[in-house]
């Protein structure tokens, strides 16, 4: 008896115009969507490949630590052409610098400050939780009373049919119905994104794309169930209309408009100037500190110093004026390493009130069922604003192992970090001992002959390979640059417990009503 109703059920729904319609508009925009997503997504992986290319032709040809300056790059997600999230379609970098702590990760190719950008990204998961949703308030709002006003449930009572059975074969038959949209919708994405040829998943990708398939069928039992329960509730299907109308206007359209709005008033947001303050005292303080040592190390002369500086390398230094560089280099670097930490602590604070709204977001988004299901399939696909600062954390340690190698090779302390010149190299200035102001100035005879022999010792130099540095021992950045599966489900189970409960609650609730309903 239960497969007859399931059967009438699905047949009721399959023969209906308004399914016919969500399934033109669900199929349309899912591929607009997912079209657009893929389009987006081998222009990051072009911009990644090419930035990858560039940092790999910069360090074979680096010859001072100065300009190693390595960069974590990491590829485009493949499940983010179906959702988004903040990361969106682009691949993510972390910069590895001695002045700077990482706090994130950035989209490649980007700087824009996106901690807000939440919830906001039109993808094929936004099409499920806007349209799909619909189509499930449009298929359960007249379930139970819609059949009372046509007659037909008090027929279907009078078999002798169990109540429950009547509900579940509603629930189960309006589920189906959903899904063949859905499913039809989902495949043809999919091939959408096989057919990109820079789109690569991983077996743990495809289990991720798996899971997704299957929050997106729980979502859609969830609101069903809710518009069921309302039906079961309502006495007709004009008020159980206006009821699943308003409920999905406001938990969906305007939750997720009204929730990032919202959220900045549960957070005391520090102005930006503040920051910007703050780290401007540090440079300050850093140059303080270093007139202050150049107080007590003066220097050697202008003539002992005097280098030709081409793209941050230091040239044709007198040995006198080289050691007295490599004393104030290393009190230099000690100090700029404690102002990158202070200045780390000082942009966590400021910016930590930014993300703590967007983690309000995250967290109040159970309190609907649309939100709550976007943040599971943007944790889901690895695009949520947790998982930049997850990368971020990433950085900062690979940071710690990158100045760790620089100490072990000497260049925080030593004259390879800003010249590449050999110990026997001539110096621009031979006899700086005499050598005046007036000869020492750009444009006197004496200078503009040592030029001219600089600029020929540094074309020999730009073909010296003797110069470049041995970076195969640098050490790799080889860690986990994403959360595992496990991880990500780990997170998600808050929200995955609410969706289950409420779905079944729901349920529950229209089940217990209909034992009562009257038919008549």
């Amino acid at each position: 008896m239960l497969g007859t109703l399931i059967r009438k059920e699905l047949l009721g729904n399959l023969l209906t115009l308004r399914l016919g319609v969500a399934l033109l508009f669900t199929v349309g925009l899912a591929v607009l969507t997912t079209v657009i997503g893929s389009i987006d997504y081998s222009r990051s992986v072009e911009r990644y490949e090419s930035e990858l290319r560039d940092r790999q032709t910069s360090l074979e040809e680096v010859t001072v630590y100065r300009n190693v300056q390595p960069r974590i790059l990491v590829p485009p997600l493949p499940l983010s052409i179906f959702s988004r999230g903040l990361v969106q379609t682009s691949g993510q970098s972390v910069w590895i610098d001695i002045d700077y702590v990482p706090l994130a990760s950035w989209p490649v190719g980007s700087f824009d400050n996106r901690l807000m950008n939440v919830l906001t990204q039109i993808d094929f998961t936004t099409v499920v939780a806007i349209l799909l949703s619909f189509l499930a308030i449009v298929l359960g709002f007249d379930a139970i009373c819609g059949e009372r006003e046509r007659g037909t449930l008090s027929l279907v009572l009078t078999n002798p049919v169990a109540r429950g059975k009547i509900v579940a074969a509603k629930l189960i038959g309006g589920i189906i119905s959903l899904w063949v949209p859905f499913t039809i919708a989902f495949i043809i994405c999919l091939l959408i994104a096989m057919a990109n040829p820079n789109w690569i998943a991983t077996g743990e990708d495809w289990l991720r794309l798996g899971l997704l398939f299957v929050l997106c069928c729980l979502f859609l039992a969830q609101i069903f169930a809710f518009s069921l329960m309302v039906s079961a509730l309502a006495q007709d299907a004009s008020t159980a209309l206006i009821i699943c109308l308003f409920s999905w206007l406001v938990g969906g359209v305007g939750y997720i408009s009204f929730l990032p709005s919202v959220s900045r008033f549960g957070v005391d947001e520090p102005a930006a100037d503040i920051w910007r303050n703050q780290n401007r005292e540090l440079w300050d303080h850093l140059g303080d500190q270093m007139a202050e040592w150049g107080t007590r190390h003066p220097s050697p002369g202008d003539a002992y110093i005097k280098t030709v500086d081409r793209d941050g390398v230091g040239r044709f230094g007198h040995p006198r004026g080289y050691a007295w560089l490599e004393e104030r280099h290393a009190f230099e670097m000690d100090k700029r390493l404690e102002r990158a930490d202070s200045a780390y602590d000082v942009q966590r604070e400021n910016w930590g009130a930014l993300a703590r709204e967007a983690y309000l977001v995250d967290e109040w988004s159970i309190l609907s069922p649309f939100t709550n299901f976007q943040v599971l399939c943007y944790t889901l696909a690895n695009t949520s604003l947790d998982d930049t600062f997850y990368l971020g954390g990433l950085g900062r340690d690979y940071r710690d192992t990158y100045i760790s190698y620089l100490r072990s090779k000497g260049a925080l302390t030593g004259r390879r970090w800003f010249t590449d010149d050999a110990p026997d190299q001539e110096p621009l200035i031979p006899d700086p001992a005499s050598v005046t102001a007036d000869m020492l100035a750009p444009d006197s005879p004496y200078m503009l002959a040592r030029m001219a022999w600089a600029e020929e010792r540094l074309r020999l130099a730009a073909s010296d390979h003797n110069r470049r540095l041995d970076l195969s021992d640098m050490p790799k950045f080889d860690s986990k640059w994403r959360r595992s599966l496990g991880e990500s489900l780990v997170q998600m189970t808050t929200g995955l417990v609410i969706l289950i409960l409420t779905t079944g609650l729901a349920l529950l609730v229209a089940m217990q009503r209909f034992q009562r309903y009257d038919p008549r």
